[in-house]
Formats: C-alpha cells, structure tokens, sequence
C-alpha cells in the first residue's frame, strides 16, 4: 500500500471511530475527542489491518501522519503486511 493509500485508509479509519465527517492529517486525535476507548479501538484497527502496534504513537502523537509513519517505519523493518 502506498503512502496515499495508507494515509486514506488511515483517516477513514480514525474519523469512523471518532464520529467525525473528516479527520485532517494532521489533526490532534484527542482534540477530535478520541478518550481511552476510541484509542483502543483504533490501534486495534491500524493492527488488524497492518499488523503494526501503534500504542505509543496513539498516546504521544496522536496524528493520521504519525500513525502513518509508525506502519511505514515498521514495514521497512520487518517487511509489507497485507492489510485487510
């Protein structure tokens, strides 16, 4: 996947689950409302999806291009993932 690619189906990703009509790149997640639950939801989809734990980003930089960043730098490291 593409970083486009992966960057769409990242925000589509985070405004789901944040009930939002859209979710900009750059956008702090948790100024969007995203608590403990919504957190936890969205690592649990950006893992099944590309097999990456994203816990620590989600926590410290909760962003679209961080969480976009942390699957790129992964799949570097250990190979693509197919995403489901």
């Amino acid at each position: 996947m593409a970083m486009p690619e992966l960057h769409a189906h990242m925000t589509s990703i985070c405004a789901e689950i944040l009930k939002r009509s859209a979710v900009g790149p750059d956008d702090d997640l948790t100024a969007l409302g995203m608590d403990s639950v919504a957190a936890v939801a969205i690592v649990n989809r950006v893992e099944a999806a590309y097999g990456v734990d994203v816990v620590v980003v989600i926590f410290d930089t909760p962003t679209v291009n961080h969480l976009c960043t942390a699957v790129m730098a992964s799949r570097e490291v250990e190979g693509p993932h197919v995403a489901v």
